[in-house]
């Protein structure tokens, strides 16, 4: 009884396992039906849409974003301390070279200007009396010393007169170096008061600026160093971009640039890139660029954010399949070619060159006839396809449905 009931138990085991299979076995197919790795072959046609390969020019470009800033700027300060008593320009005024835009209060500079006036006049006064008395002591020199050659007068009298014209010379040269001295104080008491005109100078750029900020109201107290206000170039606006390692090497100095702003959707402006740092910071593995734009109308302005493109190069009538179009299968990048007689999809794997938004070049091999452009994820390679009816109209725009690899 024990062997019986051993031999039912086995032949029992041996159907439950082979159940279990057949239903694994069904579910693999099941799934292998639902996933389109059955389809095509096996008489069950995929729909599909295609659209013809075309030709096109192709441009290899590079995309960056950025800011602009003005092409020269600065801060007008304060070159002395005192209350700011006139405020002469306001924001965004137009500024030439030299123009005055600023006054401050000038009554403690006036006062000592003339205080070294004053002090320049005595000391001009003492220089002549000094001359006058240096002129006396050389004539009484003169004399005595006639005297002294003819034995008239002694050595102790000529001694005298020559000690009294050198202590005479020495008071006129003081008187001199007092003289030096006030011209100085006063031409410093001139400068100073001078500062409190504060004017717009600048050298190189253009001859007008405009008013990009305002630091400072009438009736400030400033300090000296102390900003008022800063005044920007416009003519010409730099935008600033950086530029990853792999477009780097394709940077090109006196490169054109095209340049779209936010502010301005519907317009393009052109620029030159004109500067290209030599060394990548290492922490971002970019390089700042600068890229200067004329502004001659200033609607752009420092501070917006732009768009930048750059081209590398342009491939003219190469042929093209839509983005849409490609797929990855067994790690290579291909389309679907259909053939509308036999309906029937072939994988072709292409070397891809150039892409755009739209469509990428085709490199090798040679291509033509229709490709499909949505669809091929449930295709096989010579699987079979249905095309929905021709109504004569371009099926192009449906092309970016694909997977792309």
């Amino acid at each position: 009884m024990n062997k019986k009931l051993k031999l039912i138990l086995w032949l029992v085991l041996i159907a439950l396992v082979l159940l279990f299979g057949w239903r694994i076995y069904q579910n693999v197919t099941k799934k292998g039906d639902k996933s389109g790795k059955n389809q095509g072959k096996s008489g069950n046609a995929i729909p599909v849409e295609i659209t013809t390969v075309k030709t096109a020019t192709m441009q290899d470009m590079g995309r960056f974003s950025g800011s602009l800033k003005p092409r020269a700027a600065f801060a007008l300060a304060s070159r002395v301390s005192g209350r700011l008593e006139k405020m002469l320009v306001h924001l965004g005024d137009k500024v030439v070279n030299g123009q005055l835009v600023a006054v401050l209060d000038d009554a403690v500079f006036q006062q000592e200007m003339e205080q070294a006036r004053a002090e320049l006049a005595v000391a001009q006064a003492q220089v002549e009396q000094s001359r006058l008395a240096l002129k006396a002591a050389e004539g009484n020199w003169n004399s005595v010393n006639s005297l002294f050659k003819k034995n008239y007068e002694s050595q102790a009298v000529m001694d005298q007169a020559d000690a009294d014209r050198a202590s005479v010379q020495s008071k006129y040269n003081m008187a001199l170096a007092t003289v030096q001295r006030a011209q100085a104080v006063f031409k410093k008491a001139e400068i100073q008061l001078s500062y409190t005109q504060i004017k717009a100078v600048w050298t190189g750029g253009g001859k007008s600026r405009l008013v990009g900020e305002m630091f400072a109201n009438e009736g400030d107290l400033l300090t000296t160093s102390t900003p008022i206000l800063t005044l920007v170039d416009n003519s010409i606006v730099i935008a600033e971009i950086d530029i990853i390692e792999r477009d780097y090497t394709r940077i090109k100095i006196g490169q054109p640039v095209s340049i779209q702003a936010d502010a301005y959707p519907e317009r393009t402006f052109s620029g030159t890139l004109v500067r290209l740092a030599p060394v990548l910071q290492e922490t971002s593995r970019q390089a700042r660029a600068e890229i200067d734009i004329p502004n001659a109308d200033g609607l752009l302005k420092p501070g917006m954010y732009v768009r930048a493109q750059i081209v590398y190069a342009t491939h003219k009538n190469v042929t093209v399949v839509p983005l849409g179009a490609l797929i990855l299968r067994d790690d290579k990048t291909g389309v679907f070619t259909a053939d509308k007689t036999a309906l029937t999809a072939s994988f072709v794997p292409l070397t891809i060159g150039i892409r755009d938004e739209i469509n990428a070049e085709v490199l090798e091999p040679a291509l033509s006839g229709d490709v499909v452009i949505l669809g091929q994820e449930q295709l096989q390679d010579g699987g079979k396809i249905k095309l929905p009816q021709s109504d004569g109209k371009d099926k192009n725009a449906k092309g970016k449905k694909g997977n792309r690899p």
